[in-house]
C-alpha cells in the first residue's frame, strides 16, 4: 500500500508538472497565433484601402470645381433619391468623416471615375433651365450612350447632380439627353438608373454666367470586356467604416436589395483614423519634421497633416493643396489573454497602453481626434487590456490629384 501512495504522489506531481508545461505552451501558442490574425487582418486592411485609393479622383480632377455635395436618383435603391439624410456624399477623391470622440473611429470615402479619354471638365454651353431639356455641352467629345455625368457649378453653394447620358438630342452634335425612357448602349437596350422622372429638378448656370457649370464624365455603366456580361471600371463612390469589430466597405453604385452593396474586408479592426496631406506652404513643424526647408505651396510635398474637422474648417477648404491622404487602421488579436500573474481575478496586462500611431507621439496629444483609444471596444471598460494590438499606417499619394487635368 506504502509503495502504491508513493506512485500515485509522484504520477500526480508528474501530471501537475505536464499541465504547468502545457498552459505555458498553450499560452505562447495563443499569442503567436493571435498575433499572427492580427497582423494578416491588418494587412489586408490596409492594402484593400491603399489600392482603392491610389485611383482616387480618377475623372474629375479639374481641382478648381470641387467641394460640392452629391445628390442622386438611382432607380436600384429601395429609396430613389439619395444620399440618405445624416450621409454626405462629396465630389472629391478622398472624404474623411471624423469620428465624434476619443473612441469613434473615423470613416472614409473615395471617389473615382472609369473614363478613359478626358479627366477634364467641359463647360456647359448654355443655361440649363428645363430638368427635361437635353444638355447643352461645349465639346462633345468622349460622351457615348451610358456614361455617368456629373454637373457642378463652382462657387454658388449648389449641389452637384448626376445623370446618365441617353443619347444625342435628334439634328444635334452637342446637346446630351437623359431620358428616363429605354434607350441603346453598348448594342443592348438599357433601362436608365439614374435619371429621375421629370428630370434633376436643379438648373445650372452656362457659358457667359458668373458661375460656368461644369460637366465630369465619370465612365460608362454598361461597358463590358469582349466576351464578358459584367461591366468593367464601373464608377466607384466607395465608403470605408468599422462595423460590428470589421472594416466593410460599401459601394455606392453597386446595389444589393435595393441597398448599397456592403463588404467586409477584415475582422477584429478595432479603429481607424485618417488625416489629410497638404502642400499648402504651411508647416506647423509638428505632424511634418521631414521638411527642414521653408514650406513651400505647390512644390509636391506635404507640408503639414490634419484631421478632417480642420480640414473642413478652412476657408475656402483647399481641395486643390491635397496630395496625400495617411492612414492608420488598429487590428486586434481574436481571443483575450490570462493576466500575467495566471490568476483570472487580476487586471489584463497584456496591452497596458493606448496604441500609438507608429513613429508619431505627437498623435496621441495633438487632437484627440487622432488618438487610437480602443477602450469603446469591448463591453467591460478595461478588457480591452486583454488583447494584443497591431497598428498599421501608411501614407497615400493621391496621384489623379496630383497630376491633375491638363
Amino acid at each position: 500500500m506504502v509503495e502504491l501512495l508513493v506512485a500515485m504522489l509522484i504520477g500526480l506531481i508528474g501530471m501537475i508538472i505536464i499541465f504547468q508545461v502545457f498552459e505555458v505552451s498553450e499560452g505562447i501558442k495563443r499569442t503567436t497565433t493571435s498575433g499572427g490574425d492580427a497582423q494578416q487582418n491588418g494587412v489586408i486592411a490596409l492594402y484593400t484601402m491603399e489600392r482603392d485609393f491610389k485611383n482616387a479622383g480618377m475623372g474629375f480632377n479639374d481641382t478648381g470645381f470641387v467641394g460640392c455635395n452629391i445628390i442622386g436618383y438611382d432607380n436600384k435603391r429601395a429609396t430613389p433619391n439619395f444620399p440618405p439624410a445624416g450621409v454626405t456624399m462629396k465630389l472629391a477623391p478622398v472624404f474623411i468623416t471624423s469620428g465624434a470622440a476619443t473612441t469613434a473611429p473615423d470613416q472614409i470615402a473615395v471617389l473615382y471615375g472609369s473614363q478613359p479619354q478626358a479627366a477634364g471638365s467641359v463647360p456647359l454651353g448654355a443655361d440649363y433651365l428645363n430638368s427635361a431639356d437635353p444638355l447643352n455641352v461645349t465639346n462633345p467629345f468622349g460622351y457615348k450612350p451610358g456614361d455617368l455625368l456629373l454637373l457642378t457649378e463652382p462657387n454658388s453653394g449648389k449641389n452637384c447632380s448626376i445623370m446618365e447620358y441617353t443619347g444625342l438630342a435628334p439634328l444635334s452634335t452637342n446637346q446630351l439627353r437623359h431620358d428616363n425612357t429605354s434607350y441603346l448602349s453598348a448594342g443592348f437596350t438599357r433601362t436608365p438608373r439614374f435619371n429621375p422622372p421629370g428630370g434633376l429638378g436643379v438648373f445650372y448656370d452656362g457659358v457667359g454666367t458668373a458661375n460656368v457649370t461644369r460637366v465630369f464624365n465619370l465612365g460608362n455603366l454598361y461597358t463590358t470586356p469582349p466576351g464578358g456580361t459584367a461591366p468593367v471600371n464601373f464608377p466607384v463612390y466607395n465608403f470605408y467604416a468599422l462595423a460590428n469589430g470589421s472594416l466593410t466597405v460599401a459601394s455606392q453604385f453597386q446595389i444589393d436589395n435595393g441597398q448599397p452593396a456592403v463588404t467586409t474586408i477584415a475582422d477584429n479592426i478595432v479603429h481607424m483614423r485618417a488625416l489629410y496631406g497638404l502642400d499648402d506652404g504651411i508647416n506647423d513643424g509638428v505632424t511634418v519634421t521631414y521638411n527642414v526647408g521653408p514650406a513651400v505651396k505647390g512644390d509636391g510635398i506635404v507640408d503639414r497633416y490634419v484631421d478632417a474637422a480642420t480640414f473642413n474648417a478652412l476657408a475656402p477648404v483647399p481641395w486643390a493643396n491635397l496630395i496625400a491622404v495617411r492612414i492608420a487602421v488598429v487590428s486586434r488579436s481574436a481571443l483575450p489573454e490570462k493576466p500575467s500573474t495566471g490568476k483570472l481575478s487580476d487586471p489584463c496586462d497584456a496591452t497596458t497602453a493606448e496604441p500609438p500611431w507608429t513613429g508619431t507621439p505627437w498623435a496621441a496629444t495633438l487632437n484627440y481626434k487622432t488618438r487610437l483609444d480602443v477602450s469603446a471596444s469591448v463591453a467591460a471598460p478595461d478588457d480591452w487590456k486583454c488583447y494584443r494590438y497591431r497598428v498599421f499606417e501608411t501614407t497615400i499619394p493621391l496621384r489623379n490629384w496630383i497630376w491633375k487635368s491638363s
